[in-house]
């Protein structure tokens, strides 16, 4: 007997699920722009051994792959800084992205990167709830298999503006309108 195609007949979408994604991506916006502000300049909690220097090292110790444990303790920590900096626009700019849905496609992209980095580096962190880092990942995917930010975001606009006939055929234009 053949088993039955669950998602034949289904529609998985209702009227209001694109503003439910919509509602959910900005949340998901300000959670990334509020973790961004304990990451502060100008040594991110090098000199105090604190904020983002303190949790790069707990990655360190705590990471659940080998190669990833070796990255953070012989590239991230002595180039410490650079990473920090790197971090802290990363995660602004996700957060930004997602907040007012531009280029969305792309910034679940770089959010799905993150969160898998903090997955990898802080799952077995014995002061983090894991299923913290899973829901990152899982919201990042959702946002990459779907056009956040077309609904109550920027990439609406630009969608239609990159969907004119005098645009629509240009390489660039289809690249650009593939991340809104």
């Amino acid at each position: 007997m053949k088993a039955p195609d669950m998602t034949a007949n289904r529609s998985w979408e209702s009227a209001s699920t694109p503003y439910v994604l919509a509602i959910l991506r900005i949340l998901y916006g300000i959670l990334w722009l509020q973790q961004a502000k304990w990451k502060v300049p100008p040594d991110f909690g090098m000199w105090s051994n604190g904020g983002l220097f303190y949790w790069t090292q707990e990655m360190a110790k705590y990471s659940m792959l080998p190669p990833h444990r070796f990255f953070v303790e012989s590239v991230v920590l002595p180039n410490f800084l650079l990473f920090a900096w790197l971090t802290l626009l990363t995660e602004l700019f996700i957060g930004f992205s997602h907040l007012l849905g531009v280029l969305g496609r792309l910034g679940a992209l770089v959010a799905l990167a993150m969160s898998a980095n903090l997955l990898v580096g802080l799952i077995r962190h014995p002061a983090e709830w894991p299923w913290s880092y899973v829901m990152l990942v899982g919201y990042a995917l959702v946002f990459l298999s779907t056009h956040p930010g077309r609904v109550i975001g920027l990439d609406g606009w630009l969608a239609r503006r990159l969907g004119a006939p005098t645009l629509a055929k240009r390489s660039w234009a289809r690249a650009l309108g593939f991340l809104t």
